[in-house]
């Protein structure tokens, strides 16, 4: 049985969630995921969630934005539009700006130039034969969750955090929010960089059963999709 892993991006690298033997939930900071992949090496085969784009297209938005985009309705903005390849190998945001102003017309946010380091780690494994590796929108995760209902309040806040935690409890039996957060001071690892870890992996989880839904259904590129 393959190992499966919800990963999400955190101040010191990736903040990694899976469940062990007896199901228990187990939990690490990997500085690159090369270092993930190394800690893991004696399992043949992983199959990684994570909340990152994966698979790039030359075109801004890709399908599976403007897909997620429509599914999450008000909760859209949470949508990141993922860079070209072209942008990705720029050496610095003013380049990757004018590139995305020549090829679409608009420059490009200094928040999606922030993640470009953690974008670019995710291409250093797409290509290993022992990993399968998936694009997932925790709000997606959450969406699934929740009766396929948008949860508007901001997981920032003390209603939309207990909303997910409550949802992340029924879903796993042995997830306890607080038994986690006491292991990282919070300069590392927020309280929304586990809940969302916690979502991914559901959802990587119901990828494995075959219950996962994919946006879209047959994408531009193999695996250019956001699964949920």
């Amino acid at each position: 049985m393959p190992l499966i892993l919800g990963i999400d991006g955190c101040k010191t690298g990736w903040f990694t969630v899976w469940q062990d033997e007896e199901a228990a939930i187990q939990s690490s900071i990997f500085s690159s995921l090369n270092s993930l992949k190394d800690f893991f090496s004696n399992q043949n085969h992983l199959i990684l969630g994570i909340d990152m784009p994966v698979i790039l297209s030359e075109q801004i938005p890709r399908e599976a934005d403007q897909l997620a985009r429509k599914l999450l309705s008000k909760k859209a903005s949470s949508v990141f539009t993922a860079p070209t390849p072209e942008m990705l190998e720029q050496p610095n945001y003013e380049k990757a700006s004018f590139v995305s102003r020549r090829l679409f017309g608009k420059s490009m946010s200094l928040q999606s130039w922030y993640l470009f380091p953690k974008i670019k780690d995710v291409q250093t494994i797409i290509h290993d034969p022992h990993i399968n590796i998936y694009e997932i929108h925790p709000e997606l995760s959450f969406r699934a969750m929740n009766n396929e209902e948008v949860i508007l309040e901001s997981k920032k806040s003390k209603a939309g955090f207990e909303i997910r935690n409550s949802l992340l409890i029924r879903q796993f039996k042995s997830f306890d929010f607080e038994s986690i957060r006491n292991l990282y001071p919070k300069k590392d690892v927020m309280d929304n960089d586990i809940l969302d870890a916690m979502a991914v992996l559901w959802s990587a989880k119901r990828i494995q059963s075959k219950k996962a839904s994919f946006l879209p259904k047959i994408p531009e590129k193999p695996n250019m999709q956001i699964v949920y």
